[in-house]
């Protein structure tokens, strides 16, 4: 599993809930012939859709499927893990194993 260097972490533990919604028959019947066919349910379609109106929730799912632990790092992280590169002037080569550094602390 991959992991990024964050400071939170997503955890997803939810209750599920049933509502009731008035659609008519051939309407719902065509769509889970359709889902059926794409091996979806209509609850998990329907959910998924409700989930798209949330920026957050399409984050989170994103990163359950590509099997990330994903968080977010605060402005204020970034800059405490920045390097320090003031006082001199730095070669090509030094600013590029700074970089190197830092890809290797996010990744």
């Amino acid at each position: 599993m991959k992991t990024l260097n964050t400071a939170y972490r997503i955890y997803s533990y939810m209750v599920k809930t049933k509502i009731t919604v008035s659609i008519e028959k051939p309407v719902v019947d065509n769509a889970k012939l359709a889902l059926l066919k794409k091996g979806r349910t209509l609850s998990d379609y329907i959910e998924k859709s409700l989930r798209s109106l949330s920026t957050m929730a399409v984050l989170g799912d994103l990163c359950r499927e590509l099997n990330l632990d994903c968080g977010y790092i605060s402005r204020e992280d970034v800059e405490m893990n920045r390097p320090d590169l003031t006082g001199r002037a730095y070669s090509e080569k030094e600013v590029r194993e700074a970089r190197n550094d830092r890809i290797t602390r996010i990744s």
